[in-house]
């Protein structure tokens, strides 16, 4: 209807006009009526009323569109504007100068600048001006790409700094620069993140070259010692013989010689890298196996053993059988020497995902938390006459195996060594043999 309204009133008042024309000039002055001359000058009047009116109405309707195009425009813009202001990325656009030439609210929120004072300004003003960041905008222009991402370290107007991630895109007109947009996203904590872990990675590589190079050098002790010590400990049991009375004298020499004997082989394990042959194991068969080797040893300290595995249920890993055996027979003998007083060792297992995980646990004395955080270190141990090489031996075998180790314990509540071994399905996508140097810490 809006359409044809000023035709509408226009052919109205035209019609009132010629009524109105009839009855003074046919009425009042008592003129005689020519129909046809009356018929074809109202219709004519009538007709060029309704064409001339028709501009008028186009006039009107593209006036109205334009209107309503306006408002349009003002709500999505106002509506644009609101979405970028919301946004916690800042928005940015610059000319082919590098003058910025717009910003959103975000900008004032991360950098204390206001947008007014930083239009205008240079998109260089508020970062260091190192040269990697000038030679890869020099690269991306030359070579005319169109996007790229750049991370830059930015200065706020209070003087702190913060990294920025730069993704941007940049635009060409027959081959000239014209100008960039793009987004700037503050990712600090993840660069400060990522140099916490370059360098702790850095101290486990310096720790694993001194481990290496302490194995290397336990080795060669380890070798140029046993061969002295074999002949020494075969002239004592000589001198034995000719001095029957003296025996016991001798037992405790033999007895430390052994004992020497015994870390020279912690060392030597220790030095060696593992390269394991792999076969599947059934777990709950070996843990079976090392239970009743050790069921012995721990009846006459007092001991008693508890099963806590399904016997009939077994889970399969691949491994080294004699090499888990070691780890799980001297975690067990950590247990029987951390109760001198009698108690209960329970040896559990079960599956945690994609691994399965076997935990013993004794009914001693604990380990503090300081101790907890030196456990695995060569040479470390909490007994006395402890040389600290067995739970490194342990920490290397699983880590062989791409298994890993946790150690629950609080003081006078006993200690649980929980290790968790990868599946047979899963030890299948890992490597199969490689020498593995133990972390300095797997807690």
């Amino acid at each position: 209807m809006r359409r044809y309204q000023g035709r509408i009133i226009a052919t109205v008042l035209a019609m009132t006009f010629i009524m109105f024309w009839n009855y003074l000039f046919y009425g009042v002055l008592g003129n005689k009526i020519n129909w046809t001359v009356d018929l074809l000058f109202t219709l004519v009047t009538l007709v060029s009323v309704w064409w001339l009116t028709l501009y008028i109405d186009e006039s009107n309707q593209l006036v109205y569109k334009l209107k309503e195009s306006e408002k349009q425009y003002k709500e999505l813009s106002a509506e644009t504007n609101r979405i970028m202001d919301n946004l916690q990325e800042i928005v940015f656009q610059t000319d082919r100068k590098g003058i910025i030439t717009f910003l959103n609210q975000a900008w004032t929120t991360l950098t204390g600048y206001s947008v007014k004072e930083s239009i205008g300004t240079m998109y260089n003003d508020y970062f260091d001006h190192e040269e990697r960041i000038s030679n890869h905008l020099i690269a991306q222009l030359k070579n005319k790409e169109r996007e790229g991402r750049i991370e830059v370290l930015y200065h706020r107007k209070n003087g702190s700094k913060f990294w920025g991630e730069v993704h941007y895109k940049l635009y060409y007109t027959n081959g000239q620069f014209t100008g960039s947009l793009g987004t700037l996203t503050d990712v600090t904590e993840r660069k400060n993140a990522e140099m916490e872990l370059l360098k702790s990675n850095q101290r486990l590589a310096m720790q694993s070259q001194k481990l290496a190079m302490a194995g290397q050098l336990a080795a060669g002790i380890a070798h140029e010692v046993r061969n002295p010590l074999t002949s020494v400990n075969g002239f004592l049991q000589l001198m034995k013989t000719e001095y029957p009375d003296r025996s016991q004298y001798f037992d405790i020499i033999f007895s430390e010689i052994k004992r020497i004997d015994s870390v020279l082989g912690e060392l030597l394990v220790l030095a060696k890298p593992h390269q394991v042959q792999f076969k599947k194991i059934k777990i709950n068969s070996v843990l079976q196996q090392v239970t009743t080797l050790l069921e012995t040893n721990a009846v006459l300290a007092h001991i008693e053993i508890k099963k806590a595995f399904e016997q009939g249920k077994e889970w399969e890993i691949n491994g080294d059988e004699n090499q888990i055996k070691q780890v799980f027979i001297n975690l067990i003998k950590n247990g029987i020497e951390a109760m001198p007083d009698g108690g209960k060792i329970t040896i559990s297992s079960e599956q945690e995902g994609d691994f399965v995980k076997i935990s013993i646990k004794d009914e001693g004395g604990g380990i503090s938390q300081d101790d907890l955080d030196k456990l695995g270190e060569p040479f470390f141990s909490t007994k006395k006459e402890g040389t600290g090489l067995g739970l490194t031996v342990c920490l290397n075998i699983i880590g062989a195996h791409n298994g890993e180790m946790k150690i629950d314990s609080k003081l006078g509540e006993g200690s649980t060594f929980h290790i968790l071994l990868p599946l047979d399905n899963q030890m299948e996508k890992a490597e199969k043999t490689k020498p593995y140097i133990m972390p300095s810490k797997m807690i």
